[in-house]
Formats: structure tokens, C-alpha cells, sequence
């Protein structure tokens, strides 16, 4: 039953935040506890259903939040803001911010 659950759930996530960012060289194991620091505080948004963060190369990252709704998105702005101050110190440049509607979705 709990698969079932976990499908609709799925099913109903509609916006995702993608963030494409580039770590500063050398720092990497440091941004990585900063976002560890930031777990709690990140589960706590409201609307946010589950977050991602894919290493693509040696110093890029790309991070996939998944929203319930686009209000909850981007009602989630101000506070994804004010936690991502802490990880600035590690990146290379701004980090790169799009919104999309998710139009299809699998899981095995």
C-alpha cells in the first residue's frame, strides 16, 4: 500500500526548482557538510515534497526540488533564499535558477 501512496503522491508533484551551480575547487567536502547543517531546515519547507542534489562533474552540482504546487514554490522563495546564503562562500559564481512544470514522471 505504501508504494501506491508514493506513486499518487508522485503524480501530484507539479513544480520543481532546478539549480545548476559550480563549487569553488578545493571545497567541495565543505559545502557538502554546509548542506548537511541545512537538512533539517530544508525538510521544514512548507510544500516541498523532495530535494536532490546530483553531482554532475568535479565541481558542478545540479539540485532538483520538487514542490506540491507553484504557490508552494513560490511561497518557498524567501526562506530557499535565506538558507542558501550559507552555501554562497563555496560557490564559484551565482548559481543558475530555473522553474519548471513536471509533464511526466517513472518510478519502477
Amino acid at each position: 500500500m505504501e508504494i501506491i501512496d508514493n506513486c499518487t503522491l508522485l503524480r501530484k508533484i507539479m513544480y520543481y526548482r532546478i539549480t545548476k551551480a559550480t563549487v569553488i575547487p578545493g571545497a567541495f567536502d565543505d559545502a557538502m557538510t554546509t548542506m548537511e547543517s541545512l537538512r533539517k531546515s530544508i525538510g521544514e519547507i512548507n510544500g516541498l515534497v523532495s530535494s536532490i542534489l546530483i553531482r554532475t562533474s568535479e565541481n558542478e552540482l545540479l539540485a532538483v526540488a520538487a514542490y506540491r504546487s507553484k504557490a508552494d514554490l513560490e511561497s518557498s522563495e524567501i526562506k530557499f533564499k535565506e538558507l542558501m546564503v550559507d552555501m554562497m562562500p563555496y560557490m564559484a559564481g551565482t548559481p543558475q535558477i530555473t522553474f519548471g512544470e513536471g509533464v511526466f514522471s517513472f518510478n519502477s
